[in-house]
């Protein structure tokens, strides 16, 4: 069963890059012009270093038309940083050769990613019908059973819950280090457009997305749930996941941005049993001289340390 939901708000991405300016210690908002667009990028202090980042809010600003990749790439890199990285999202109309030109003539490094899409410009019908049995069979049972509550809150006591699954989640990948402090996703609800899909089972939260809505699509930015034998048969992270595309059908968004999948071939697999298409990303960075020596540097002490 799902509950009723309110109209959502359209992401904020300067509004979310003041947010994450107020956590960070030495960081501001820079607000960079190109044409008559604004792109709002991150400056960070850290051991003399300045740090410019478009990292994850340039993903979900819609770019202006008349503003090519070439120009706003040619634009960052003229601010002031010892390490620039920026990104730039799927439909920029950018092509990989041209990405790779583009990187040459400002010095910049490129890695080319890919991240999965669904086009929800459908009816759920036939959106569904594009999903492999598996899932079809999945999403059947987890509506049939009725005992998985689904629903899209920003309720503050939901975000810091997300934590715990969370690191649970980081801890089941065997990842180093968890990359989101438990203070920035506490307070994730503050920002217009961003939301977090639930699932309860008997009052408990199993499984969640934080979701980020602008314009015509959805990007499903952090997702977790706690996987036991218990809990399997319940089908939690589908049924999230379902109803975000259902949701995005029902309500006119072109497409949900599954994200990519950082090498992780569970998740890889469970995109593509959405009847997810792959699309090209593309990330540019700069280092100067002096920041590439140091980390370096760090790089071979850390591994002659016992």
């Amino acid at each position: 069963m799902i509950k009723e939901l309110n109209k959502i708000e359209t992401f904020d991405s300067f509004q979310f890059v003041e947010y994450i300016s107020s956590l960070e210690k030495n960081a501001e908002l820079s607000d960079v012009n190109v044409g008559s667009t604004s792109f709002p990028v991150l400056k960070m202090k850290k051991n003399t270093f300045v740090y410019l980042l478009s990292l994850p809010y340039s993903l979900y600003t819609k770019m202006n038309e008349s503003v090519l990749p070439s120009e706003i790439l040619h634009q960052l890199v003229q601010e002031k940083s010892d390490t620039l990285t920026i990104n730039l999202p799927p439909f920029a109309n950018l092509s990989k050769s041209d990405a790779s030109k583009i990187a040459k003539e400002n010095k910049c490094d490129l890695t080319v990613n890919t991240c999965h899409i669904v086009a929800s410009n459908r009816s759920i019908e036939e959106i569904v019908d594009g999903f492999n049995s598996t899932r079809k069979k999945h999403i059947k049972r987890y509506q049939k059973a009725g005992l998985v509550t689904v629903f899209q809150t920003t309720e503050a006591h939901y975000f810091e819950e997300y934590y715990k699954l969370y690191l649970d989640s980081v801890n089941r990948w065997g990842a180093e280090s968890t990359g989101y402090s438990k203070e920035l996703i506490a307070n994730l609800h503050t920002v217009p457009g961003i939301r977090m899909w639930v699932a309860e089972f008997e009052g408990k939260v199993i499984s969640a997305m934080i979701c980020i809505y602008h314009e015509d699509h959805v990007f499903d930015w952090l997702a977790a749930s706690i996987i036991n034998e218990d809990l399997k048969k319940l089908y939690a992270p589908v049924a999230v996941q379902f109803e975000v595309i259902r949701h995005a059908a029902e309500n006119g968004l072109n497409y949900v941005n599954m994200g990519a999948s950082v090498n992780l071939s569970g998740v890889s697999d469970f995109k593509d049993s959405w009847g997810a298409s792959e699309h090209e990303t593309f990330t540019f960075n700069k280092q100067s001289a002096l920041f590439k020596v140091s980390k370096k540097i760090i790089n071979n002490i850390k591994k002659i340390r016992p």
